[in-house]
């Protein structure tokens, strides 16, 4: 049994949960002035690598559970929508005071699968920032920036309870059209959501923050097969 009908595996979800919320919080007090993509990314993979090697540790048939990263610690930042874990020779400039930076990770128990991303602004001082990202002394955003801002953190809200058995994935992407519009803001079509099985990232299952338009479909857009949720 691999679904969460199992104690053991509801069990798993939520230890390795607990892995990515302590390493995000971690990297969220660590995004200051001068740090280093590269260190941020080095320092998210020590954390979950070392949780997770304190669980499990009794082997079965003489081999130890299977556990770690999951995904990559990613450091993305401003125009960088996501998925950039730099090599050492692909380092950027450090952060600077006012650059928005995206931090997305997993770690996985047994090949089941934890994920989280956050955004911040970084702060203008070494004082670490709340969970909203700003300090004392970070001054007000754009007004494009907290509207995009405010829009993701809703269409998370939204899209979440939009997905309940038997809705399908164009009814997540018309709920996440609505926030974009209300907001004034352009979801980012490349940008997907998942199904997720053991050991499984990418399920056949997706969903699409937005519709294709015609121009971008003769780009190479693909516009999704529809699916149901179960």
């Amino acid at each position: 049994v691999t679904d969460l009908s199992s104690s053991d595996v509801c069990t798993k979800y939520q230890e390795a949960s607990k892995i990515v919320n302590l390493t995000l919080e971690g990297l969220v007090s660590q995004c200051v002035v001068g740090a280093k993509i590269i260190d941020l990314c080095q320092f998210g993979t020590t954390v979950m690598e070392s949780q997770a090697a304190k669980l499990y540790t009794k082997k079965v048939d003489g081999q130890l559970m299977d556990r770690g990263v999951s995904f990559p610690v990613c450091i993305s930042v401003n125009d960088v929508v996501c998925n950039h874990s730099p090599l050492s020779s692909e380092e950027l400039e450090p952060l600077k005071a006012g650059d928005v930076v995206k931090i997305d990770l997993g770690c996985h128990l047994d090949g089941y699968i934890a994920v989280a991303a956050h955004t911040i602004v970084v702060p203008n001082n070494d004082q670490p920032p709340d969970e909203g990202g700003a300090t004392s002394s970070t001054p007000d955003p754009p007004q494009e920036l907290s509207n995009v801002a405010v829009a993701a953190y809703n269409a998370m809200l939204v899209a979440a309870h939009s997905i309940q058995a038997g809705k399908t994935n164009a009814d997540v992407t018309k709920a996440v059209e609505r926030v974009a519009n209300h907001y004034d803001v352009k979801p980012i079509s490349s940008v997907r959501m998942h199904q997720m099985k053991r050991y499984v990232l990418d399920g056949v299952k997706e969903v699409a923050l937005k519709e294709p338009t015609p121009d971008e479909m003769e780009l190479g857009e693909e516009k999704l097969p529809d699916c149901t949720f179960e």
